[in-house]
């Protein structure tokens, strides 16, 4: 592993930031969120930070440890995956996540805001996942015991 530690951590911490904030926000009831077009916008702004934090880790980690260069967002988490860095089932979440990315920069006006509550109440722990499997892979290999 040659990744940056330090590159990788601070936007770790960037991550862990816009988590804190969007778990303030998943409190709010389906109404309430329906109602306050401000709060959509923080909760779509946050999202699209994290994600392009994660991505950035990803791209990062693909460049410096030689897992291939990723022709889209979405497939930075294929070669993460093939690199044994995230399990497949965390690849196919992240990979959703970098699509809606996409559609949060690119087709915004097609954004459910449904699916960004869905999100925001069902999917934040798999970016917290994705930290830990980040944690793990810069982590140094374990001594051996004598």
């Amino acid at each position: 592993m040659v990744a940056d530690a330090e590159i990788v951590r601070e936007r770790s911490a960037r991550i862990r930031r816009y988590l804190r904030d969007l778990r303030l926000m998943s409190d709010l009831s389906t109404e309430a969120f329906s109602e306050n077009r401000e709060r959509q916008y923080a909760v779509l702004h946050a999202l699209q930070l994290a994600i392009e934090a994660s991505i950035e880790i990803g791209t990062h980690i693909c460049s410096a440890d030689a897992l291939g260069i990723p022709g889209s967002y979405a497939e930075t988490f294929d070669f993460l995956e093939q690199g044994g860095v995230i399990t497949p089932p965390l690849s196919a979440k992240l990979r959703a996540m970098a699509r809606f990315r996409n559609r949060i920069v690119h087709f915004y006006w097609e954004v459910d805001l449904d699916e960004v509550y869905r999100i925001l109440k069902e999917h934040l722990g798999d970016l917290d996942e994705y930290l830990v499997a980040i944690e793990c892979y810069l982590a140094p290999p374990s001594a051996p015991h004598a």
